[in-house]
């Protein structure tokens, strides 16, 4: 099992290029993490370098606004940004050297726990579903046509015949819309939301659906991480990074606090 991760520079920006104010996040911090456990589990760790991180091995993305700003000028939907336009190619390069289970991990998610059960067999592609409470928030309903039902924040790639022939797919489709996880949803979601464990064969391709709560958790404002095997700290939970004890204590007492009073306040 080959655990791929990566980013284009150590410090997250915003999006107008400049860096965020918290110092305690950094893209080589949580890929060290992620290096680290992978070694413990026995697993492979691929680490690609997609401008300034500092480690890994160089995988240079030709594109002047993701290298100053890290996300691409074209935009699907206006204030949804692309950033990872890249993804299928770099997923093509390992795939290609290891001839292996590719687990493609964000550069800000950490592997916390050993995946061992995802190594199934019975699929080509694993995809990661958003939990369902995602659906009745604003942010969802403005940019559903792109995100719909599958996060690519955490991709399985099995090495089939089926997947190379997926692969050169996605990455002609995320140069059609102009943004990779359009492009994944396009290809791997049925028309109805899919069961957590099961097989879609979609054009050929087998998809097996694991959630995001278990595998891409981001849901921190939500709810208490629990058995979780990968956190993704993205843009608008960064801040829960390190999960210490301290943020431990935070999701614990207070975010439960604030959910009831959000909900006091919105039944009034």
């Amino acid at each position: 099992m080959i655990i791929l991760t990566g980013a284009s520079s150590d410090l997250a920006k915003w999006d107008s290029g400049a860096t965020r104010d918290n110092i305690k996040f950094r893209f080589s911090s949580v890929i060290k993490k992620t290096v680290k456990k992978a070694e413990e589990f026995g697993y492979t760790a691929e680490v690609y370098d997609l401008g300034t991180l500092g480690m890994g091995k160089p995988f240079r993305v030709v594109d002047q606004s993701f290298i100053e700003k890290g996300y691409y000028e074209r935009e699907v939907v206006s204030g949804y940004k692309s950033r990872s336009l890249f993804k299928p190619a770099m997923v093509k390069a390992c795939l290609a050297e290891h001839q292996d289970l590719i687990v493609y991990i964000d550069g800000d998610a950490e592997l916390r726990d050993s995946i061992d059960e995802i190594d199934s067999g019975d699929y080509d592609i694993g995809v990661t579903l958003r939990d369902k409470l995602e659906f009745t928030t604003e942010w969802y309903k403005k940019y559903s046509d792109i995100v719909k039902f599958v996060n690519a924040g955490v991709i399985f790639f099995n090495a089939t015949p089926a997947t190379a022939k997926f692969l050169d797919e996605w990455e002609r489709v995320t140069q059609e819309v102009g943004n990779d996880q359009m492009a994944l949803n396009k290809l791997t979601c049925p028309v109805q939301y899919p069961e957590i464990g099961s097989i879609e064969i979609i054009n050929g391709v087998r998809v097996k659906y694991f959630s995001c709560m278990q595998y891409n958790y981001y849901y921190f404002n939500e709810k208490y991480p629990s058995g979780v095997k990968i956190m993704h700290y993205k843009g608008i939970v960064r801040h829960f990074y390190p999960f210490d004890w301290k943020t431990r204590l935070y999701c614990i007492l207070l975010v439960p606090l604030k959910n009831f009073a959000a909900k006091i306040v919105k039944g009034r």
